[in-house]
């Protein structure tokens, strides 16, 4: 699938720019496919125990890990706190101006320096005994410090650091002193995913949901659109589940979805649009009333629209094709990131394991609008997912609170409500001895590149 010449003279001139700049759009071309053989992916790695231990050591720690994101540390003293298992790490921003990133633990007696969110603060303080740290990590007062023998050093009660970068808003961190830069280890991303601009993009809402499955089942079902008829009907009314372009990228992958065309088996012969893709279209502001055209033509008269709108929402589509504001691009970054991307608006999956538990993980989910150049704050409605996400009232003039809940608490949208009751299901039955490995498809190459990769890392 690739976006036709036609679309990009459209971006064009829709968009003035000076002859002499050089457009960069999201490369299109099929990518090579690789051979991963055919055998089935055993299940133990799912349900197994052992593995949480195991990924610990040879996947999470070797890795470069989505933390958060920029825009939480625009001051210096604004700091975050995440976690992956057992380990929580504290993201500061620096009197230098620098990113910093530690291991969220005293170094007196290992009590936890901040708990999990967001804040701001002009020293890092531990609770425990007031052992205090510049936001640097240096470390700056230990109260009665003439009562250790050994002394107090600085060079030894630092907090200890790892590894921290940016790209796409987004921070970075990794446990391993000897990886690869960033970029590096996210090979053709920020080149495909640059002209979506995700540094112009604001966050809209966040929340993690602890669900009942493993961590990779949750990472198995973002990969392959193979599952829609079953898991997702309503949407085969509104997108294309069977002419998906699958791409593999080393350890990284994507799908190209069309979306403003039914599932082919979904198509009558009349060709008209059905009274799903109706609402859908009427959810969006598109004047469905006027539309003379059928299935074959919308994504077309879709993408004119939105473009036409564009003038009176200020939004900037001059690097995206027709394809990309009409089409799901869909970004697997190893071993545990998920970028969904739309024209006005991007999903980022963050898939992270129990750290106890292989029954259970935890899905982080952040939506962030496309905005004016220059806009802080977003609609909250703003997209093409009014159907399928429950925001909830959780736009706020600055940062949108984090909520955290089990499934079946309350609703997260139609889309992921179906796919956690699904893969509740899935790791049920992986416990099965009648479940003898995962059987894959060329559809769900995706899944099976990743599986590929995870097993270089665990080293078999």
């Amino acid at each position: 699938m690739k976006a036709s010449a036609l679309s990009e003279d459209k971006v064009k001139k829709d968009n003035p720019l000076n002859d002499n700049v050089r457009f960069e759009y999201t490369p299109t071309d099929k990518a090579p496919v690789p051979e991963l053989g055919t055998n089935r992916i055993p299940v133990d790695r799912y349900t197994d125990p052992k593995y949480i231990s195991l990924e610990d050591e040879k996947i999470w720690s070797k890795t470069w890990l989505l933390a958060g994101v920029e825009s939480d540390l625009q001051e210096t003293g604004s700091y975050f706190v995440f976690e992956n298992l057992r380990e929580s790490f504290l993201i500061t921003r620096a009197a230098d101006g620098g990113l910093r990133a530690f291991y969220n633990v005293c170094q007196h007696r290992g009590n936890r320096l901040k708990p999990v969110g967001c804040g701001h603060a002009t020293q890092l303080t531990c609770a425990f005994h007031r052992w205090s740290w510049n936001l640097d990590g240096s470390l700056r007062y230990v109260p009665e410090a003439d009562d250790f023998p050994q002394g107090t050093p600085a060079s030894e009660l630092g907090l200890v650091s790892v590894k921290c970068d940016t790209w796409g808003g987004f921070v970075w961190i990794s446990m391993d002193p000897d990886i690869e830069p960033l970029e590096e280890y996210l090979g053709v991303v920020p080149k495909h995913l640059a002209p979506y601009e995700f540094e112009e993009m604001v966050l809209v809402s966040d929340e993690t949901i602890e669900w009942n499955c493993n961590w990779k089942t949750s990472v198995d079902i973002f990969s392959e659109t193979y599952h829609v008829r079953g898991v997702h009907p309503e949407s085969e009314f509104i997108a294309d589940d069977v002419n998906v372009q699958m791409d593999v990228y080393g350890r990284h992958s994507r799908f190209i979805a069309p979306m403003y065309i039914p599932s082919p088996r979904k198509i009558d012969e009349t060709k008209s649009l059905n009274e799903v893709m109706n609402d859908y279209l009427k959810s969006e502001g598109f004047p469905v009333q006027d539309f003379k055209g059928d299935v074959t033509t919308l994504r077309s008269a879709v993408a004119s629209h939105k473009r036409k709108m564009s003038e009176e929402t200020g939004l900037d589509f001059s690097q995206l094709t027709d394809d990309q504001l009409t089409a799901d691009y869909h970004y697997n970054v190893f071993p545990n990131i998920t970028f969904n991307l739309f024209g006005e608006q991007m999903w980022m999956f963050r898939h992270r394991p129990h750290p106890t538990d292989t029954d259970k993980m935890y899905f982080d989910r952040m939506i962030f609008n496309r905005v004016p150049k220059g806009e802080t704050k977003a609609d909250s409605n703003a997209g093409a997912v009014d159907l399928f996400v429950e925001l909830g009232d959780q736009v706020l003039e600055g940062r949108p609170e984090h909520s955290f809940y089990r499934h079946g608490d309350r609703s997260s949208g139609l889309l992921l409500d179906q796919d956690a009751s699904c893969l509740q299901g899935v790791q049920e039955g992986l416990h099965s001895r009648g479940m003898r490995g995962l059987w894959i498809s060329n559809h769900e190459i995706r899944i099976r590149n990743f599986h590929h990769w995870w097993e270089k890392y665990i080293g078999r």
